[in-house]
């Protein structure tokens, strides 16, 4: 029940703010009475802590698997994460409801004033981290030759942290995840045309133009 609680809980936290979410709001889409949330969380703040403490988990698992692996090019890691987010967009957003929140760390980001010092603490320490992940991600790439020798790293890591890091502001302004697609794939380019080698500029070429698989003549037949 306990985990049942939070996954409703992160859901409605992402749709309702930490202001809108309320037990008897929680109790309702539960379809339990309102005592039966109390027994395992007796404060929202309790609740809200455990359920950001989980969820900025799962968002520094997510894009620690696509950033530090050392065998995608820079390049692929961008679209890898691109697709990666869009599952998690649409799930709050599905084709023709543009706009809405879908992120909890953007959706608390945006009520500061309102969170307890232990859950501003771990926003603190999940951006850190993610900013490891572009780190990393730049050095990797440095490494396997996408990146000319003179490329100054902590610059370049900077720009793919804000990439990062800012994807759910982005698409809050915008309203559209399109604006999250052509900011990822802007910073792509740019440093690839400031810094990149052929590797880089072949990795952007094979994303943009697939090869097209041979026809199976035998199936044709």
């Amino acid at each position: 029940m306990r985990d049942r609680i939070k996954a409703v809980a992160t859901d409605l936290f992402i749709a309702h703010g930490i202001r809108g979410l309320t037990f008897g709001l929680l109790a309702e889409r539960l379809g339990v009475p309102r005592p039966n949330i109390h027994y395992y969380f007796s404060t929202k703040q309790i609740l809200a802590e455990e359920v950001l403490t989980d969820y900025a988990a799962g968002v520094v698992a997510l894009y620690d698997a696509v950033w530090t692996v050392t065998h995608l090019s820079l390049p692929a890691k961008f679209e890898g994460s691109l697709a990666a987010i869009r599952e998690r967009y649409r799930r709050f957003n599905p084709p023709g409801s543009e706009g809405r929140s879908w992120g909890l760390l953007t959706r608390f980001q945006q009520e500061r004033d309102a969170l307890t010092p232990a859950m501003l603490e771990t926003l603190r320490k999940s951006g850190t981290k993610l900013e490891q992940c572009g780190s990393i991600a730049v050095r990797q790439s440095f490494d396997r030759g996408e990146l000319v020798p003179d490329t100054p790293q902590d610059e370049v890591s900077l720009l793919v942290a804000n990439a990062i890091r800012f994807t759910g502001a982005l698409t809050t302004k915008a309203s559209h995840f399109n604006r999250v697609e052509a900011h990822y794939r802007a910073v792509r380019n740019i440093i690839g045309k400031a810094y990149g080698t052929s590797l880089y500029r072949n990795a952007i070429a094979a994303l943009e133009h697939p090869p097209v698989p041979a026809a199976d003549h035998e199936a044709a037949d």
